[in-house]
């Protein structure tokens, strides 16, 4: 397999790798400082849950927090953290906290960008994104909801086929 990178790129964000039932997603949180990109990733790593449709719990792994580095490898993209903050969060009202992290890179399945409940439709149209030289698919919750850990599993799932989404 050729390996040659063709587009590398440092984002503001945070990388996590899920997993459930033999399947893995990575995830990248997009929005702005202060949106709880970290907060969410700190929620779905501490509280494993099974998302909507799920018998097995969805597991979260930090892949990075704050930057993330992005690769386009063999047509896919990669994420990594770089080296000086491999496996460090930072947790609001503590600090920044030393975490178990996935060392290898992980492929980026999908984005997931903080928006307003407001802005938000209730059945959106699918959207993408491009990042490293490919495109993504893009879905918008507000990190703040309570319910958007279990959002965030239940996408992993539906990217899975462990659940789908109802053509009414």
């Amino acid at each position: 397999m050729n390996r040659s990178a063709r587009t590398r790129i440092n984002v503001h964000g945070t990388c996590l790798s899920l997993s459930c039932a033999g399947q893995t997603a990575g995830v990248l949180l997009q929005g702005a400082s202060g949106s709880g990109k970290s907060s969410l990733a700190l929620r779905l790593m501490d509280q494993a849950g099974f998302g909507a449709g799920s018998t097995a719990p969805v597991i979260a792994t930090l892949v990075s927090d704050d930057q993330v580095l992005l690769e386009e490898l063999d047509g896919v993209v990669t994420a990594t953290a770089p080296s000086s903050i491999r496996g460090l969060l930072e947790v609001r009202g503590i600090g920044i906290i030393k975490v178990e992290n996935t060392q290898a890179a992980v492929c980026v399945d999908m984005v997931i960008a903080h928006a307003a409940s407001s802005d938000i439709d209730r059945i959106p149209e699918p959207q993408i994104i491009g990042l490293a030289g490919r495109t993504l698919p893009l879905h918008k919750i507000d990190f703040s909801d309570q319910s958007s850990a279990a959002v965030v599993r239940s996408l992993a799932l539906v990217h899975w086929g462990l659940t789908g989404l109802s053509n009414r």
